[in-house]
């Protein structure tokens, strides 16, 4: 009889990452989910640039009108 040879099988050695072992875990969102992440996205989004729109809007009128006054006082120069 032939004597059967082992194989020596290699050392394989892997590091996953805590993350990458959670994200394995998460089910993958439905196309539903994502458009209603979408939307409260842009909500937020909305509240934000009202937020930032309130804010500057003086300022942009404040400066809208030193700019005209500058211009008429260069035209009458």
């Amino acid at each position: 009889m032939a004597q059967s040879q082992q194989l020596n099988q290699p050392q394989l050695r892997l590091h996953i990452t805590r993350n990458a072992r959670h994200e394995a875990l998460i089910p993958l969102h439905s196309a539903a989910a994502r458009k209603l992440a979408l939307i409260v996205g842009y909500q937020a989004m909305a509240l934000i640039n009202r937020d930032l729109a309130r804010a500057f809007t003086p300022c942009e009128e404040e400066a809208e009108r030193r700019l005209t006054q500058f211009r008429r006082t260069e035209i009458k120069n």
